[in-house]
Parts: structure tokens; sequence; C-alpha cells
């Protein structure tokens, strides 16, 4: 499946197998839902965690975003969050979305693979991300390397 805009808001892609806890590769790029060490934590950022990338030719630094699409409404909180981090009060600190970003992305997602593309004609290359979750059933060893490349 193929989800832009919008769509990609509800996206949280499962990264992690057995007894290595979960992360959730967002929609729009964010690590979110850091489940590790045995601790729930839906909705969860883990601080400003993020992947980044930087263009540079000939030494010179050209570009530099955290790989993150833009951030979708509603901009002014979410529920569980406390007052002081959302409501009136614009979004979270955490999502990182004052810094240099990508415009928008495209999550292509299935399972056991999701691929996200990052899209900004402004930024001197094309981006892409792949992740994989091993989660494979009734292998255990196997099953509890996850990655992102």
């Amino acid at each position: 499946m193929i989800y832009k805009g919008t769509k990609t808001n509800e996206i949280s892609f499962p990264l992690g197998g057995l007894g290595t806890g979960c992360i959730g590769l967002a929609g729009n790029g964010r690590l979110i839902d850091w489940e590790i060490f045995n601790r729930p934590n839906k909705s969860g950022v883990n601080g400003f965690s993020h992947f980044a990338i930087k263009a540079e030719r000939e030494g010179k630094v050209l570009d530099s975003r955290v790989l993150h699409g833009d951030l979708h409404p509603p901009y002014t909180g979410e529920l569980g969050m406390p007052r002081s981090t959302g409501f009136g009060f614009g979004p979270i600190r955490r999502y990182l979305t004052g810094m240099p970003h990508f415009i928008g992305t495209v999550f292509r997602g299935e399972f056991p693979m999701a691929q996200l593309t990052f899209e900004d004609n402004k930024f001197p290359g094309q981006v892409q991300m792949t992740a994989f979750n091993p989660f494979i059933p009734l292998n255990d060893k196997d099953s509890g390397i996850p990655a992102a490349f």
C-alpha cells in the first residue's frame, strides 16, 4: 500500500523483533512509540531521537535536514500529552518541527518491509529509507534484529 499526505498521519510501522521491544516508524519518518526496556510507551518519542542527512560537494555542506516530512494538522496538541506541551502551545518540541525537514513523504508498507521516500525539490538529491521488521513466525533467533537503512 502507498500512502501520501495526511494519510501518513496514522502510520506506526513496528521496528523490533521478539524480545527486542519496539519502535514505530511514523509515516512522516519520525521515530515514535518507543516501547523498550519492558515499558509501554505509546506516543513516546524518546527525546530528540531522529535520523538526519546532509548533502556535500567537494567538502562543502549544501544542505542538511532531519529525515521527517511536514507535520500535518492539528498543530495544537495531542490527547494524552501534558497541557504545556501541546494545546495552545503548538507542537511538542521533541517533534523537531522547527528543524529543516522535507516537504513531504511517500510511505510504502508491505510487511515486513517499509519504504519512505522523502520529497523536496530544494534538496540536492533523492532520499529514501527502507526499514525492516525481522519477525519470522516460529523463528525466535532470527526475529530479534530490527533495521532501518
